[in-house]
């Protein structure tokens, strides 16, 4: 069973209710925090899978360590454990964020607080990813190649080929990413055929314009915590998107390898160059595709 990190925060009069009712749960680890300050500082440097929360803090409040969330771990879901109502939270604070309420002062509260954390933390990881302000836009744009009916996984395959051999990358690929998943059109080292949009670390690179490179996914806190990808023996990722001329981004060119590797500007440009071929050969399909339909209507 995979361990999962609990950040818990409450006055140093109350921090040992939260903490051992999550410590009750087999798959939660606390961690503790006894200030705004002390728990904020937490978030920027440490990976954690869920903040649990007193509203009222010493120093401050729990928004504000939503705000640092927001920042830095925007997929970390918080349990507002207090006995603060509702009426009296900023709830727009919260907002693109999963956040669950549970009043401290009900009998049973702490008897419920692990599996309610648990449960929180599993429907987080189920449905959340991060994407584009202009998301629909960008469907639009990559509804319009017709990927099923262009014969052109043989030329991607060579593409991948070409690219694992000259990084010499353990795996690399071609994907589109759709609405909730990214399909992988060629893949050289795997037998990848998709990956989750919350599971794909091209949801994040997508959102970055020049090449993303994670040169070990233990060491960054997005990625740590994913199952999918450790159970792949993915490592280190660089990823170069691919861009229409409309400036929609529909799909990534990646790198992957089974160990920590870094990548010089002169390699980023590579991939990036390599991603530009990407997207001429998609170009170059779709156009004759819809000249030979063109024909067949006439």
């Amino acid at each position: 069973m995979t361990e999962r990190t609990v950040l818990c925060v409450d006055t140093a009069d109350d921090i040992e209710t939260i903490s051992a009712a999550v410590s009750g749960e087999e798959s939660l680890t606390p961690v503790e925090a006894t200030s705004v300050t002390q728990a904020t500082e937490t978030v920027e440097s440490e990976s954690v899978d869920c903040v649990v929360t007193e509203y009222d803090l010493e120093d401050g409040s729990g928004l504000e360590i939503v705000e640092a969330l927001r920042e830095e771990q925007p997929q970390t879901p918080v349990v507002l454990f207090t006995g603060a109502r509702p009426g009296e939270i900023d709830t727009a604070s919260f907002e693109e964020m999963v956040v669950e309420y549970l009043n401290r002062d009900l009998p049973d509260a702490a008897d419920r607080l692990g599996f309610v954390v648990d449960d929180v933390i599993t429907h987080s990881a189920q449905v959340g990813f991060l994407a584009p302000d202009d998301e629909g836009s960008r469907l639009e744009a990559l509804a319009e190649y017709d990927v099923d009916g262009m014969p052109i996984e043989e030329s991607f395959s060579r593409l991948t080929d070409l690219i694992a051999s000259h990084f010499d990358a353990a795996v690399a690929f071609i994907g589109l990413i759709e609405e909730e998943k990214e399909d992988f059109l060629a893949c050289t080292g795997a037998d990848w055929d998709s990956l989750t949009r919350e599971d794909t670390i091209c949801t994040h690179s997508m959102l970055q314009e020049d090449v993303m490179v994670v040169e070990d996914i233990n060491e960054d806190k997005r990625f740590a915590n994913n199952d999918k990808l450790h159970n792949l023996d993915i490592v280190s990722y660089a990823g170069a998107n691919m861009t229409t001329d409309d400036g929609q981004i529909i799909g990534q060119v990646c790198l992957i390898d089974h160990e920590p590797r870094q990548y010089d500007e002169s390699q980023k440009q590579d991939l990036q160059d390599f991603a530009d071929t990407a997207m001429e050969i998609l170009d170059l399909r779709q156009q004759l595709l819809d000249a030979k339909r063109t024909e067949v209507d006439a």
